[in-house]
């Protein structure tokens, strides 16, 4: 089934004009901690760089371990550790697991690509996301 949402190269977002602004707490990706602002309070971001918080977050919990989340939050990451992602079948694997646990956020309409990289035993995933707020890139280490 086509996604009603998708047009050719434009997004019909007018579903999400009455949406809520997507929000998350900020995260330092390099630390791999939360922001704080000067008062102590956690910093808060929106539209797509509270999306690429919330992508990285979802692609580093594994599903199903934690009863703080709902069912469909996480990434099946435990069935593809040792395997090499640049065999076809692994990574075709990969690609549709990558793809189902970030299409289950409402405001991502799309994953156009994603690519891995292997070096030793780190793994790094480049996503292009379309967004309700336009196109997003991100790179991830898994």
């Amino acid at each position: 089934m086509a996604n009603p949402f998708i047009t050719g190269n434009t997004i019909n977002t007018e579903q999400y004009n009455t949406q809520n602004e997507f929000k998350e707490y900020a995260w330092d990706f390099n630390r791999n901690c939360f922001i704080y602002n000067n008062d102590g309070s956690l910093k808060v971001v929106t539209r797509n760089e509270a999306i690429k918080v919330w992508v990285y977050k979802v692609l580093q919990t594994e599903r199903f371990r934690y009863g703080a989340y709902y069912d469909d939050y996480g990434f099946d990451i435990e069935k593809f550790v040792g395997k090499v992602p640049n065999n076809a079948i692994n990574a075709n694997e990969l690609y549709n697991a990558v793809k189902e646990a970030l299409l289950v956020n409402p405001y991502i309409l799309a994953v156009n690509d994603i690519d891995f990289k292997q070096e030793n035993k780190k793994i790094t995933v480049n996503l292009e996301l379309i967004t309700v707020y336009g196109k997003s890139t991100q790179k991830i280490e898994v």
